[in-house]
């Protein structure tokens, strides 16, 4: 080289560094494809050791959100979705926000479990999970997540806890069992990449909303391995679950979003290695409400040590002020951060599209899975199966056709279905009254009253061969404000239950009274003491809201 290339040669190489940095910015793609994080031979945590090493800190302090994406890099994350019982992208809470879409929606949680079939709650997760990566993946839509908020794990120890509709129930086997079946179908059969990830909540001892933002759940070490604990483990240990969220509440007068027991037992004894978030708004809880912490660098810095990856919450201030106090170290991020990352990789989000199983979801196929007539059916049988039988005496059920002429469908619930707090919008719904209507044929007037006037009710039931009465809690406390639930024995995220008698039991006396051919539908997020039904209706049937073929 000559004096004259020696001295050219400094610019050449920066206009040619100019030039890859624009070829990065337009195809982030290329930048990936030059990084031994990106390929695939090496494992894993060799891949996630580069990949740490070539990010700046304050991508690293981005990536302790909800969306680990590191656009310089060429690395696209994905943020979490909602899926208690079908992916959640519209419904009374708003999800999707701007710009919501009908997805595939079953009966709730507390409805799945009274399948007592965990091939039931498989089925429903495996539907949900394809539209969620279809979601993710399609060039109509290309929003949503991977990492879906789902199974609840929390027992249902008392039905008064106003999210009874979420959880499986009071028996700590069976919720083991439906949480691990309901994992392996978010996640799927591949043996390397999973199709969504499942993040169960909220760990530990969720168990009542009044105070859940500062009250601790106190309990020895046999409750806490053998019941509250045990499908966590479970869903871990036998699901595959690599996620969770931390729950808003203390567990023995320690907040568990800061609990030694995220590291000490679920990493060191269960080999939980992914993602560990806080509950929406936890790390501002740590000072405000458990008063924990003085400051939310402080709050911060307990969070990392303890093991959290993901904040649901507005951190980085926290996040930075304990860096530049020097509570915590880029070290710690980069040891909470490798979850996060193991998590990206079974998802096959930083390898290339064609090794991944999954890639071509919404790609290759158009329809949008929702409307197919497969998922209907799938709905239209798991909710067959949610159905539960509480009385039924002289044989009372099935209803012989040749013998009725007419049939009352009554009640706040006859004409309605009802969407809970993480519902998503279902593209269509059947109602109690237009299923009957639609099954009974021509040969059998079936009419409806859904109002408030209890004479109309009677005035129908009266001249009916056959009442229907469908009477239950409102999911969402008729829409009252956030906190709030205007009938006592409803409940709600962030409001427990102040009866278990169902009110409307009223109503059912007096229509009982004009027409003893009556039969109860109860639709409810939770148990009900019906005493009166039970002592003198001849048929209760039980089942949940929110699916679109109730």
């Amino acid at each position: 080289m000559n004096r004259i290339q020696q001295q050219l040669l400094p610019g050449i190489l920066q206009k040619a560094a100019i030039i890859a940095g624009l070829i990065i910015l337009i195809n982030p793609c290329f930048a990936q494809d030059t990084y031994p994080f990106a390929d695939t031979a090496i494992h894993a945590e060799q891949r996630i050791d580069n990949l740490l090493s070539l990010m700046t800190l304050d991508e690293k302090v981005t990536c302790l959100s909800t969306n680990p994406s590191i656009p310089r890099l060429g690395v696209k994350g994905t943020s979490h979705v909602e899926g208690l019982h079908g992916l959640a992208r519209g419904g009374p809470s708003n999800w999707g926000r701007r710009d919501p879409v009908t997805t595939t929606i079953f009966p709730q949680a507390i409805g799945l479990a009274e399948s007592w079939d965990p091939i039931v709650l498989k089925k429903v997760a495996s539907v949900e999970a394809y539209e969620v990566r279809y979601l993710f993946q399609s060039p109509k839509y290309g929003k949503g997540g991977l990492v879906v908020r789902a199974p609840n794990a929390d027992m249902g120890r008392d039905i008064r806890w106003g999210r009874n509709e979420e959880c499986y129930g009071e028996d700590a086997f069976l919720t083991g069992v439906l949480t691990t079946a309901f994992i392996k179908g978010l996640q799927g059969d591949h043996p390397k990449y999973w199709l969504t990830a499942s993040l169960m909540k909220h760990f530990l001892a969720n168990s009542n909303e009044n105070g859940r933002d500062s009250s601790s759940s106190n309990f020895d070490d046999r409750l806490y391995r053998e019941y509250y604990s045990y499908p966590f483990m479970k869903g871990v240990t036998e699901g595959g679950s690599r996620a969770y969220m931390a729950a808003y509440n203390a567990y023995n007068e320690i907040p568990c979003t800061v609990h030694p027991m995220l590291k000490e037992i679920t990493v060191k004894e269960w080999g939980q290695n992914g993602i560990i978030c806080t509950d929406g708004g936890a790390l501002r809880l740590l000072v405000t409400a458990h008063k924990e912490y003085p400051d939310l660098e402080l709050a911060a810095a307990a969070c990392i040590k303890a093991g959290i990856g993901q904040f649901l919450d507005r951190y980085t201030d926290g996040v930075k002020g304990a860096l530049e106090k020097g509570y915590i170290t880029e070290t710690d991020i980069d040891s909470v951060l490798r979850g996060n990352f193991r998590v990206m990789l079974r998802l096959g989000l930083l390898d290339p599209p064609e090794k991944v199983l999954y890639s071509k979801i919404g790609l290759a196929d158009t329809i949008d899975p929702w409307l197919k007539e497969e998922h209907k059916s799938i709905v239209r049988d798991v909710t067959r199966k949610t159905i539960v039988l509480l009385k039924n005496s002289d044989k009372t059920l099935p209803v012989e056709r040749k013998r009725i002429r007419s049939i009352a469908v009554i009640g706040p619930l006859a004409d309605t279905v009802l969407l809970d707090w993480y519902s998503g919008t279902p593209p269509y719904v059947i109602s109690p009254f237009e299923g009957i209507k639609s099954n009974a044929g021509d040969a059998i007037n079936v009419s409806c009253y859904s109002g408030n006037d209890n004479d109309s009710a009677v005035n129908l039931a009266k001249n009916s061969d056959l009442v229907v009465i469908c009477a239950g809690n409102h999911p969402v406390c008729h829409y009252a404000d956030w906190g709030k639930c205007t009938v006592p024995s409803d409940g709600r995220e962030a409001v427990d239950r102040k009866s278990i008698t169902l009110e409307q039991e009223v109503m059912i006396q007096k229509i009982y009274a004009a027409n003893p051919n009556s039969i109860l539908v109860l639709i409810s997020s939770f148990p009900y003491a019906v005493n009166w039904s039970q002592e003198n209706l001849p048929a209760i049937l039980h089942m949940t809201h929110c699916s679109q073929e109730m």
